[in-house]
């Protein structure tokens, strides 16, 4: 049976978004008060959730949050209504004059500039209209009867809204639970991923939306202000909140201040000064003041916000031009997952180590899967026939020739940056076949080191136990002076630092996060490679791009992150959660970035049980954590030599790394 990928789920979701489309499409005369109405749900769900929390039902919840929106918009109306109420009052009564102005000074300049001569007669207008109305009556009575429907249709819909709105804001999070549960269990990360991207990217909309009302009401405010136009507040107000419909706060935002300009001034050039602001305020709407604070928030660009307005108007009418932006947002954030996709793909990369001389393959890979682990526990290697080059906190590398090397995965532990005297039986072949396994999984999106050299073949035969499920044979390359560490959640040094500033490494992160919460976003954060028993020191982006040229540390930031994600949701599959990981990179004799060292492990990596997980505490890891509290409890001063284990913490340590790779291999 075919399986459909994890990965395909970004095109299956332009898939529905498309099939959406069309339905809106098809369904948009009826659509408004049900798409108004799920709007405002999805704007006050946190609301009733804050209600919710204090011990009020979710339906009284949800009744108080309508009652109170519809105490603000009747309190609202009575703040305006007066107003315009005013201003109507006082047109009416400059009509007169306005009528006068028009026959002595308005149709005489027409007359002396243009030689168009107008004959206004009041009395023969009045005349005209009746015999208007009368031969034709008839004819306007369906006209009359379309706009009374049409008057009924707009009264019936703003009496739908709040009802659609109870019911969706009641049951929004019952409804939100059940589409989850649809998702088939191998996609959850990801999709539960995608879905958190999309409601960040509609709640800056939303935010984006809030400011450009405010910012488009006090631009038009204290411009008619500022030239003298009665009523400039309330004109201002208008045109500022209904911009989140484009061009409706600037039509009759505009026909209001003119009719205004045309009975107070004198002269045309207020009325020309109205003109002009009204003209200035569009152009800065549409191409600076909705771009900048709707579409950065959003990660549209400019144009693309200018162009789905159009777009979506055109296809959808006025149901389209509301929905235009939040919409595009939601395809960008569809799109994003597609580049992502793209990107490691084996099309984009050229295939460029599948199947080649230095790819992981039978040598690396396939044996090792299936082995139970062997030998007794190497604390330190003695490869007499190759010639040594350098000890590592865990690894031993020798020279092959002149471009390879062999790298010896022991079963030393290293803990506080201090190598431990005390090996941790099968940890050295745990990390062989796991990063095996990483290297060859995540090759479309970088090369690794690996060769299809079984590493029993360059050592002498009595040698061949010590390198049988531990050792691999790479080329020799050129290694990157900087570790690029990704985290996804709060925990460890992060959440000491977060803390203390709000940020881990420099980076500034939301308020309000508990340890061991999921980051919005993973976040690369390098640091400097020690010596064994020095320690890692964290560095700035910018202080790794002067070590390593900005380029370079852009690609290496990059192919992290991609390494992170697509690793993070793959261990979600099989009950891990990667909390974070270092990685290590060098480049070939062409200047490519190569994955070197080890790949994803429970020594490189936090890893914890999926099950487990529960944030405001650390949680339990498939990894060195045993040895680590240990050590904190033993009173040890984490300066070398390191104490030696208990039995006890050793089997359990053990127990943990053979269960992260039964459990990533399966």
């Amino acid at each position: 049976m075919h399986t459909i990928r994890p990965l395909n789920i970004p095109w299956l979701a332009l898939a529905v978004l498309l099939v959406a489309g069309g339905l809106v499409y098809l369904l948009g005369p009826i659509l408004t008060p049900f798409l108004a109405g799920a709007l405002l749900a999805y704007i006050f769900d946190p609301l009733v959730d804050r209600l919710e929390a204090r011990g009020l039902s979710r339906t009284t919840g949800t009744a108080l949050v309508i009652v109170l929106a519809g105490v603000a918009v009747s309190a609202l109306l009575l703040v305006a209504l007066p107003l315009f109420q005013g201003q109507f009052i006082e047109l009416a009564q400059r009509v007169p004059a306005a009528l006068d102005l028009l026959q002595t000074r308005f149709l005489p300049w027409l007359r002396q500039t243009f030689g168009i001569a107008i004959d206004f007669n009041l009395a023969a207008l009045k005349t005209w209209a009746t015999e208007q109305a009368t031969q034709n009556g008839a004819a306007w009575l369906p006209t009359l009867q379309t706009g009374a429907l049409a008057i009924v249709g707009v009264l019936a819909n703003l009496l739908l809204i709040p009802v659609v709105m109870f019911y969706l804001l009641r049951d929004w999070d019952l409804m939100v639970e059940r589409v989850a549960t649809l998702a088939p269990r191998p996609w959850m990360g990801r999709t539960t991923r995608i879905a958190r991207a999309m409601d960040a990217v509609v709640g800056e909309f939303l935010r984006g939306q809030v400011a450009v009302m405010a910012t488009l009401s006090l631009y038009y405010a204290v411009a008619l202000w500022a030239v003298g136009l009665d009523y400039a507040l309330p004109i201002g107000l208008l045109t500022g909140v209904l911009s989140f419909v484009p061009f409706l706060g600037f039509g009759l935002g505009m026909i209001l201040a003119l009719l205004v300009a045309l009975l107070q001034f004198p002269d045309w050039v207020g009325v020309a000064w109205v003109a002009g602001i009204y003209l200035a305020g569009q152009a800065l709407e549409s191409y600076v003041i909705t771009p900048r604070l709707v579409g950065e928030r959003v990660g549209l660009h400019p144009v693309a916000v200018i162009f789905a307005l159009a777009a979506f108007g055109q296809l959808f009418g006025f149901v389209g031009v509301l929905l235009a932006v939040p919409l595009a947002a939601v395809l960008l954030v569809a799109l994003r997952e597609m580049r992502d996709v793209y990107l490691s793909s084996a099309l984009y990369r050229g295939s460029y180590n599948v199947g080649s001389h230095d790819s992981a393959t039978p040598a690396m890979t396939a044996p090792l899967s299936g082995q139970p682990l062997l030998g007794q526990p190497i604390l330190e290697s003695g490869i007499a026939s190759l010639p040594l080059v350098h000890r590592g906190k865990v690894r031993d590398i020798y020279a092959v020739g002149d471009d390879k090397l062999l790298i010896v995965t022991t079963d030393r532990l290293s803990a506080f940056d201090v190598v431990m005297p005390t090996p941790i039986p099968g940890k050295g072949e745990v990390l062989t076949r796991v990063s095996a396994f990483w290297f060859d999984k995540l090759k479309a999106i970088v090369p690794s080191q690996a060769l299809d050299i079984a590493p029993e073949s360059v050592v002498a035969a009595d040698e061949r136990d010590q390198v049988t499920g531990r050792a691999i044979v790479v080329r020799k390359l050129k290694a990157l002076p900087v570790e690029a560490i990704v985290r996804g959640y709060l925990v460890g040094s992060g959440w000491k630092e977060y803390q203390a500033s709000q940020s881990v490494c420099g980076i500034a992160l939301p308020a309000g996060l508990e340890q061991a919460d999921r980051l919005p976003e993973p976040i690369f954060t390098p640091s400097t490679k020690a010596a064994v028993g020095a320690h890692d020191e964290n560095i700035s982006f910018d202080q790794m791009a002067k070590l390593i040229g900005p380029d370079l540390a852009a690609q290496v930031r990059d192919v992290s992150l991609a390494l992170y994600k697509a690793a993070a949701e793959y261990a979600l599959t099989r009950g891990i959660i990667i909390a974070d990981t270092k990685f290590e990179f060098g480049l070939d004799d062409a200047g490519r970035l190569v994955w070197i060292d080890e790949a994803l492990t429970p020594d490189s990596s936090r890893f914890w049980p999926a099950d487990q997980y529960q944030p405001g505490s650390n949680p339990p890891s498939f990894d060195k954590q045993f040895v680590r509290d240990w050590l904190e409890a033993s009173g040890w001063n984490k300066q070398a030599p390191g104490p030696a284990l208990p039995a006890g913490i050793v089997e359990k340590t053990s127990e943990k790394y053979r269960e992260a790779m039964t459990r990533l291999l399966r």
